[in-house]
């Protein structure tokens, strides 16, 4: 039903909200002319407003605040008739409205105080509102036949942490009336206003178990009327979603984090779903909603190359866009549009259903509901390692131990502290069988429903014991390897994070730590600096173990790629994830900024290349000249990508290029990157 979804690239999220106080409200709204834009801007899907968060309705309800035109009604003939689909959009738990009629149905803490997400309050899933918003969709099915349903504002997240993700808080716990005579009669005693961290972990469970059946409810009302239609929520998929029961994956990611949207989009590329990337078509302004309900568009720069990230990984980058309260968009808005999918129509042939090729499979196992205090470790850890391949170069997947792993040359293990015996057996296995493994931190030091182990799980294959944590705030590096200190630093780096006590149990040792002479405080401080490191204070940091056929590198502390302090942090994940892949299947000379792709099509094999530098805050690229880089270099093993038989190589979508064979690796030399090329050999 949804892959339709997946083989489309270009979306709007249409967020007309139009307030009781709007003056002229709706009034300058024109359907056909709306429908009219949206086609010579080259859209093919629209995720359309049909409910506020302020609790209005854009079509009639029995229920809600009216408006004074039927949008919905108006609109969604005229799309049918320009073959453009219509996704519905439908606030869950954010209504003011309702929520200002009955305050009883408000989350609430153990004092009585909402839960309020700035303007917005929050509805609790246990209350009578879940009755009155299923009311509200079954008339929004019932009545208008639509492609699919989008909700937003599902309480998923244990903590603010998860809102990096996108996904609505679920506050923990929930002290409202109806969530407090729910749990009392589930688990037949109070709701503990002071809960210890177990106690923490049965009240998340309960609340999301709650979500999940509210959750089923809509389905079920929406599938009794459109069996058909797909149906997602906001943050579906996402590495934080405890539920997983979308038919999309559908994850927002906003710029200036360009990392972290192709963080999503590679994560959402390996699960099996269709996915979208969703993000605010107007400059952000995170305390004005991220720009979702902003004016000034982004500039096409920026839309450019976030459309670029999702569509390297086959998903829709969805960009909102938002109409006058009166009903009008500004032209403007339309042209910018028209020029982003009006390219992207262009090379949708080589978008649709892409394979990652790839030496490397980054390892990301969240367990969001059975080991929900552990994502933020497990998230921080992927998402650090993503940030050092990528400016690499090197060709990986997120994966999950789901699958065959014995196709990667490596598996990179980022602190992944919460692991099932059968996944352990999976690594145990793929080590064992000559494979190579790079783990960081607390990876394996917990069961997978959150239970603690005595020792890391991977023991064996780390060839180390887990002592303790060392009790220091930050350590020292030194490495001791030759060749990495040639290809790093001979400096000692300076990791700002709690390492791990470890005793060697067959490993060697790559490079020490040294803990710092004392803590941080005004009192040992060196002007404003650390301590510095004491040699006596000296213990395993990076360490080197045979097992099997294969080695296991380890780095006893988590570590961190953001921002200037972590330089050499991120240099040193790049150098050891590249000296343990033997043979890469691409290599290039293109900057650390440009994002480098290789997928697999049927026949062909298609490499992204995404100049990041395009898209820089404080450096925008107005013209086409501005971020232009040259001649890069780039080859590939034939072997690998199975391409033996190809006729020609190419930028996409007809740019010939000439190339040299050498030793069962193809090379060629892309001569100009603005923003976003595709080179094909096929």
């Amino acid at each position: 039903m949804s892959q339709w979804f997946g083989d489309t690239f270009r979306k709007l999220h249409k967020l007309y909200v139009s307030p009781q106080w709007a003056k002229a409200q709706g009034e300058r709204f024109d359907a056909v002319s709306y429908a009219d834009s949206l086609e010579r801007s080259a859209v093919d899907c629209l995720e359309l407003y049909c409910k506020d968060h302020h609790g209005t309705c854009y079509y009639p309800s029995s229920l809600g605040l009216p408006h004074p035109r039927n949008i919905l009604g108006e609109l969604l003939p005229e799309l049918k008739k320009r073959d453009i689909r219509l996704i519905a959009y439908f606030s869950v738990c954010f209504d003011n409205y309702a929520l200002g009629a009955h305050p009883e149905w408000r989350m609430v803490n153990y004092l009585g105080d909402p839960y309020k997400l700035r303007p917005f309050y929050m509805a609790s899933v246990c209350s009578p509102y879940t009755d009155y918003a299923l009311q509200q969709l079954d008339e929004l099915a019932a009545n208008y036949e639509v492609d699919g349903f989008w909700l937003d504002i599902i309480p998923l997240a244990r903590d603010a942490r998860q809102d990096l993700w996108m996904i609505a808080p679920h506050p923990i716990p929930d002290y409202s009336l109806y969530a407090q005579k729910a749990y009392e009669s589930e688990k037949g005693e109070q709701l503990p206003m002071q809960p210890t961290p177990e106690e923490e972990d049965q009240i998340f469970e309960f609340m999301t178990a709650k979500v999940e059946d509210f959750l089923n409810q809509c389905y079920a009302v929406i599938r009794r009327y459109q069996p058909e239609a797909l149906i997602t929520y906001n943050a579906a998929g996402a590495p934080g979603d405890p539920i997983d029961s979308a038919d999309l994956i559908s994850i927002e990611g906003h710029a200036p984090e360009y990392v972290r949207q192709s963080f999503n989009a590679r994560w959402a590329k390996t699960r099996g779903k269709p996915f979208e990337i969703l993000t605010a078509g107007a400059l952000p302004r995170m305390e004005l909603g991220g720009g979702w309900n902003g004016f000034d568009q982004k500039p096409l720069k920026f839309l450019q190359l976030e459309n670029a990230i999702a569509l390297a990984h086959g998903g829709s980058m969805v960009f909102g866009q938002a109409p006058y309260p009166d009903g009008e968009t500004d032209s403007a808005q339309f042209a910018g549009f028209a020029e982003v999918f009006g390219a992207t129509r262009e090379l949708e042939p080589w978008l649709r259903q892409p394979r990652g090729l790839s030496d490397i499979g980054l390892v990301f196992v969240p367990k969001p509901r059975r080991a929900s205090r552990l994502w933020g470790v497990m998230q921080d850890g992927a998402e650090a390692f993503h940030d050092a391949l990528i400016d690499m170069h090197l060709q990986y997947d997120i994966i999950q131990l789901d699958r065959d792993v014995a196709e990667y040359q490596l598996l990179v293990l980022p602190d992944q502290a919460a692991l099932s015996e059968a996944e352990l057996e999976i690594l145990r296995n793929y080590v064992g069988a000559g494979g190579q493994l790079l783990a960081s931190g607390c990876s394996s030091l917990w069961h997978a429903d959150g239970g603690r182990r005595a020792d890391f799980g991977l023991a064996d294959v780390f060839g180390l014991e887990y002592e303790r944590e060392a009790g220091c705030e930050f350590v020292y590096l030194r490495l001791a390897d030759a060749a990495l200190r040639e290809d790093v630093t001979g400096l000692p780096i300076v990791i700002d994070e709690t390492p791990l006590r470890v005793a060697l149990r067959g490993a060697e040792v790559l490079g020490d730590f040294f803990a710092p002479e004392s803590g941080r405080s005004e009192a040992t401080t060196i002007l404003w600096g650390d301590a510095g490191p004491d040699e006596e204070k000296r213990f395993p940091g990076i360490t080197r173990n045979r097992y099997g056929d294969g080695f296991c590198v380890y780095i006893a502390a988590p570590l961190r790629a953001r921002g200037m302090p972590q330089a050499w942090v991120k240099r040193l994940m790049g150098v050891l994830a590249a000296s343990l892949v033997e043979k890469p299947v691409l290599t290039t000379n293109a900057p650390a900024g440009v994002e480098v792709v290789l997928n697999r099509q049927e026949g062909r094999c298609v490499i992204h290349f995404i100049n990041r530098y395009a898209g820089s805050a404080d450096h925008v690229a107005w013209g086409d000249d501005g971020a232009n880089l040259r001649d890069i270099e780039i080859a590939v093993d034939l072997t690998r990508a199975g391409l033996y038989g190809f006729k020609r190589v190419y930028c996409a979508p007809d740019k010939p290029l000439a190339y040299e064979l050498a030793d069962d690796r193809l090379s060629t030399v892309l001569p100009a990157l603005n923003l976003h090329a595709l080179v094909v050999i096929e």
